[in-house]
């Protein structure tokens, strides 16, 4: 029998190496597990769009706060209710009668009439003024007027260039100036109308200066209350206040404080 002992068949180099168990460190898992690397780069880009919301929001909070005093200043409610005119106690008339003759319209038809009459003879705009029968339209300067009444004074009645001259009664309303005055000077308009208010502030008054109280002419107003309730009732009012002998002082105060067409300012309860 044979007694030597067997030799051991060597292990391979290649064999070793495939069974060789490595020793994992703590860098292991993140080099090996390619969701890891994912994991910290969503944890990155997530802290840098919080840093960024932070500060956005810091600074729309540093700069639209309010100081306390804004902040607890009230609304301000705009007023918009016309201010009582007081008309018959400005320019010096009995109230009661003034406000029963507005209350009951007693000049309701006789405003109707004017208005009716003002479109039959070719009235559609304000102000319209006929001199001696010539119409002009609008608030003409001065000079416009100057010139027509100079021309019907020296000459009364001469033929016209263009048109007809139209015979325009009077009225009932009281005229300034001298009734035999050669020219005759009748003015319709609402009392609302802006236009209306600008002749009377820019040429009316040099009208008057110039001719009225020189003799040379009488000047007329009518009403044509055309733009509104407002209209009809402050028409009425001067027929009301004709009856205390204050027509032309209530025209004057209700031009020098017009407002707004149909905004209450000529209402019945704001003229009282």
């Amino acid at each position: 029998m044979n007694t030597r002992p067997r030799r051991r068949k060597p292990v391979k180099k290649q064999e070793q190496e495939e069974t060789t168990i490595p020793v994992q460190t703590q860098e292991t898992p993140l080099k090996g597990n390619p969701y890891n690397h994912l994991l910290v780069f969503l944890l990155i880009v997530a802290s840098f769009f919080l840093g960024s919301l932070y500060t956005k929001v810091q600074y729309l909070e540093k700069n639209t706060a309010l100081p306390t005093t804004q902040a607890a200043a009230p609304t301000a409610v705009p007023n918009n209710k016309p201010t009582p005119l007081h008309v018959a106690k400005a320019i010096g008339i009995d109230p009661q009668k003034f406000k029963s003759c507005l209350e009951t319209h007693k000049y309701a038809k006789q405003t109707t009439d004017d208005l009716t009459y003002g479109q039959q003879i070719g009235v559609n705009s304000t102000p319209s003024i006929f001199i001696n029968g010539q119409l002009i339209v609008g608030a003409q300067p001065f000079e416009t007027f100057k010139t027509v009444i100079d021309q019907e004074i020296t000459q009364p009645n001469y033929p016209l260039p263009t048109g007809n001259r139209v015979n325009v009664d009077s009225g009932s309303l009281p005229a300034l100036g001298d009734p035999n005055a050669p020219v005759a000077v009748v003015e319709f308009a609402d009392f609302q109308c802006p236009f209306c208010e600008r002749f009377f502030s820019t040429t009316e008054s040099d009208l008057i200066k110039n001719y009225v109280n020189t003799g040379k002419i009488r000047f007329i107003f009518r009403n044509f209350s055309f733009l509104g309730p407002d209209s009809t009732t402050a028409a009425e009012g001067a027929y009301c206040a004709n009856e205390q002998g204050k027509f032309w002082e209530y025209h004057n105060y209700l031009y020098q404080h017009q407002g707004p067409e149909n905004s209450g300012t000529f209402s019945q309860a704001n003229l009282e």
